[in-house]
């Protein structure tokens, strides 16, 4: 009954997964405060201002491409083992049957129940509807299919689309960026990073793909080439932790809306993703925020994906339920109880989740495992 993740190669690095829990915690908050403060407007009519809760919560949207940055991160570790250390080369054919293996069962399992339960309990959808968007979401296609419009069944899963995009190229990414001598791949990861940011101001594609959000995986994989060689490119110091912490603030007080032209929004990005890059590699390489190393933080930031896949049905489901009641005249007090609630429900039902479909997908040849078990059974019978 563990909740510790199984990872392929056995070496666990509980930096990452913490780092996962602060990227899984902004998402989550980010859909919860946005359902209550849309759902039911009478909790802000007692004077209570929430403006500054309001503003901080509504960057959770950086969890995405802090995501990004950890699958840029991890994805990138073995390929820079191979590359830059001389270790053992990376198989193809395993890179991608893991990805399908580890990924697609629990993405097929939530996707179809939401269909269902979409068409015939809900009754939002027509059957013809509901599966034309099933069919493009588990292919991986709704973004291109269904221009300008986010996946109907789960609104979160485009951000997986993109994930599958950077899967697919990243053996060909990894050669072009871990093929050169140290300065140059990392002076080339850089500019290219500073590229792709300006690309984005500039991409005139009516839908989302892998180019809106490259400069995110290139810092994993700037990351990835500075943790595989162990170079250390700051000095430790005893405030390590005071500028760590002076990192992460920026990034959730300010975004691009506080900014006027476009060179002041596109310096702003820069400097942001500066932050975002610097805090990475102060908690990964100087070992500061020790406390998300703590199990605790471990543990939920290694069932991230199953959280990612259910948190957005479950507010939608049980929201509206639990905010018909009332605890207090306080809006911050109803507030507080409606999060918590439906905080910790996200929670169990992703814990089950993660020890029923998840973590048995993440054990290595599981799938090998489950034909020998039924050739075996049948045989039995």
């Amino acid at each position: 009954l563990s909740l510790k993740r199984v990872t392929s190669s056995g070496n666990f690095i509980p930096q990452i997964d913490g780092l996962r829990f602060i990227a899984i915690l902004s998402v989550v908050l980010l859909h919860l405060n946005n359902f209550i403060s849309v759902k039911d407007a009478n909790l802000y009519t007692d004077n209570t201002n929430y403006a500054f809760l309001n503003n901080l919560l509504s960057h959770g949207y950086l969890g995405v491409p802090l995501f990004f940055i950890i699958s840029g991160l991890v994805l990138g570790i073995p390929f820079a083992k191979f590359y830059i250390k001389k270790e053992n080369p990376v198989s193809l054919k395993k890179y991608f049957l893991r990805r399908l293996s580890r990924l697609e069962p629990p993405y097929f399992i939530v996707m179809t129940l939401l269909l269902l339960a979409t068409v015939y309990f809900a009754k939002t959808m027509t059957i013809a509807d509901g599966f034309v968007s099933y069919l493009a979401s588990v292919f991986y296609i709704h973004n291109f299919v269904f221009i300008n419009s986010i996946p109907r069944l789960n609104t979160v899963t485009w951000s997986l689309e993109i994930e599958v995009q950077f899967y697919i190229l990243m053996p060909l990414l990894a050669y072009l960026f871990y093929t050169k001598s140290v300065l140059f791949r990392r002076l080339f990861l850089i500019i290219s990073i500073i590229v792709f940011l300006g690309i984005t101001y500039f991409n005139t594609l009516p839908f989302l793909s892998l180019i809106n959000f490259a400069h995110y995986f290139l810092i994993g994989l700037l990351l990835a080439d500075l943790y595989v060689s162990n170079s250390k490119i700051i000095k430790e110091t005893k405030f390590d932790t005071l500028i760590t912490l002076l990192l992460f603030i920026p990034i959730w007080i300010f975004d691009t809306n506080d900014f006027t032209t476009e060179f002041q929004k596109f310096l702003w990005e820069l400097i942001q993703l500066t932050c975002i890059f610097l805090f990475y590699y102060y908690v990964l390489f100087h070992n500061t925020f020790r406390f998300l190393s703590l199990k605790f933080f471990t543990n939920i930031g290694g069932m991230c994906y199953s959280i990612y896949l259910l948190h957005y049905p479950i507010i939608s489901l049980f929201g509206n339920p639990t905010l018909k009641y009332s605890f207090s005249n306080y809006s911050f007090i109803n507030v507080s109880i409606y999060a918590m609630a439906l905080l910790l429900l996200i929670f169990l039902v992703s814990a089950i989740f993660f020890l029923l479909i998840e973590k048995p997908c993440m054990q290595k040849n599981w799938h090998k495992k489950s034909i020998q078990n039924l050739n075996a059974f049948i045989n039995f019978k």
